[in-house]
């Protein structure tokens, strides 16, 4: 099974289950900062992979692990004695996502694109960019949006294996400037508000393929429609009490100084 199959197979049985708790504990981690969701959701994904490889591939003693660590895969586990690795993204509010980093053809599109005015492409420089982004590696990635409307939370969890943008060939690319170092950006609609952007800048924020101006759930409707990325679970959950952020974070570190307890 490829890893893809495998990971949808774990999120669509534990939503199942008896007590499922990724769209609870997704809903509470919305409200963490960006640099500290994330980091916590690979936890829980680790979790729920770890449980899934047993319930649902009879895996006995399955080995799971989270690396946390920039230079490693968000996660990593073996399914019949093959080593399986992916990472996690996690977005929402910014109405802002990265698909890819795009790393290894980045110095490509700004040779490319760098010393040209700003313009519409046309068909061969379309034709070249879209043969570009084939040559990325395909590496499974899961993504998880969250999209809050007062006290109702929308969870978007999906998911890419290969980038391909070939299913856009027919809208517009439209190459501009942008910033102080003048770096060249490919703007494709979407919907009447998003657009698919490839950078080429220098920092993490500004370089890569990313989507812009996902604001609602019928942006991400368009989206999946696309077929450019799959969606795996689309749910939505109500918050019984407002969310105390301090309260949180006192109650997990209780819980953490327990567990450290035991070791000593």
């Amino acid at each position: 099974m490829k890893t893809k199959e495998i990971i949808r197979k774990i999120i669509k049985e534990h939503q199942k289950s008896e007590d499922p708790y990724l769209l609870k504990v997704v809903a509470i981690l919305s409200f963490r900062p960006f640099n500290m969701k994330g980091q916590e959701i690979e936890e829980i994904i680790g979790l729920l992979v770890k449980a899934g490889l047993k319930i649902n591939f009879a895996e006995l003693n399955p080995k799971v692990e989270v690396p946390q660590n920039k230079k490693a895969a968000d996660i990593k586990f073996t399914y019949k004695e093959e080593t399986r690795a992916f990472d996690i993204k996690s977005y929402g509010g910014s109405g802002r996502f990265q698909i890819s980093t795009l790393k290894s053809i980045l110095p490509d599109i700004r040779s490319k694109f760098e010393k040209m005015k700003e313009k519409e492409l046309n068909k061969n420089e379309k034709t070249w960019l879209i043969n570009k982004v084939k040559e990325v590696p395909a590496e499974y990635i899961l993504f998880f949006y969250f999209i809050r409307e007062e006290k109702k939370i929308y969870v978007h969890i999906f998911d890419i294996e290969r980038f391909d943008i070939a299913g856009f060939k027919d809208k517009k690319f439209i190459l501009k400037k942008v910033g102080s170092e003048k770096r060249p950006e490919i703007y494709i609609p979407i919907t009447k508000n998003s657009t698919l952007e490839i950078s080429g800048g220098g920092n993490p924020y500004n370089r890569g393929m990313w989507i812009n101006k996902i604001e609602s759930n019928n942006d991400m409707k368009v989206l999946y429609e696309t077929g450019f990325v799959e969606k795996v679970l689309l749910d939505s959950i109500i918050l019984k009490k407002e969310f105390d952020s301090s309260e949180y974070i006192f109650k997990k570190a209780q819980s953490t100084i327990e567990i450290i307890k035991k070791y000593f």
